[in-house]
C-alpha cells in the first residue's frame, strides 16, 4: 500500500469568515486544517454529484486583486 504526501491548499478567507471558521473549529473540537480538508472533502462531494449550489452568488477571487 502507498501512501500519497498531502499537498497544502491555500485558501483566502474575509476576516469575518476567518473568525467564525475557528469558532467552528474549535466549537467541534477540530484542529483549523482538519475542519478545511473536511469542508473540502464535502464541498468536493457536492459538486461531483451535480449540486452547484454553494458556487450561487460567488465570484472568483481574481489572482491579480490581492484578496
Amino acid at each position: 500500500m502507498t501512501t500519497t504526501k498531502k499537498q497544502p491548499v491555500r485558501v483566502f478567507l474575509d476576516q469575518s469568515d476567518h473568525s467564525r471558521f475557528l469558532v467552528q473549529a474549535g466549537t467541534n473540537r477540530l484542529t483549523p486544517s482538519a475542519l478545511g480538508e473536511r469542508l473540502m472533502q464535502y464541498g468536493l462531494s457536492l459538486l461531483e454529484s451535480g449540486d452547484r449550489s454553494p458556487l450561487a452568488g460567488t465570484t472568483p477571487a481574481r489572482p491579480d486583486s490581492g484578496a
